[in-house]
């Protein structure tokens, strides 16, 4: 969920959520080679310096072409990934991305698609704020 906060227009505020496993959980918008848009929720992971992961089957019902695969790192474990090209929109207008396809979760948000942000939890009520600085 996208907001506007303190009146100011450029200042994007994306919501999200802490769930039950602690993780940090945002929604993230993924465009089909069609124009489809769908929203995932993804969780953000800081060791992962990539933009996002998806699984191999989400990555092919959005008809994003593979770039073929290679062995990358995340977080502490090397492992062989899917690169697929596609597009998403994490707030503001979509982009072009390489994403990581084959992991068994819905989606991974890394480091790239991170950076220029401002990530703001509260576990005590369980809420996430991603703001665009």
């Amino acid at each position: 969920m996208i907001d506007k906060d303190n009146n100011d227009e450029s200042t994007k505020v994306i919501r999200g959520r802490i769930d039950e496993h602690g993780r940090v959980l945002i929604p993230v918008i993924v465009i089909a080679s069609d124009g489809l848009e769908v929203e995932v929720e993804a969780s953000v992971t800081v060791e992962f310096v990539g933009s996002i992961a998806v699984s191999d089957e989400l990555a092919q019902q959005l008809g994003w072409r593979r770039l073929g695969s290679r062995k990358v790192m995340i977080g502490s474990q090397s492992v062989v990934l899917d690169h697929y090209f596609g597009t998403v929109a994490l707030g503001h207008e979509p982009k072009q991305v390489v994403v990581l396809g084959g992991i068994n979760r819905p989606a991974i948000i890394g480091q790239k698609l991170m950076s220029g942000r401002v990530l703001q939890l509260d576990f005590s009520t369980s809420e996430v704020a991603l703001t665009q600085v």
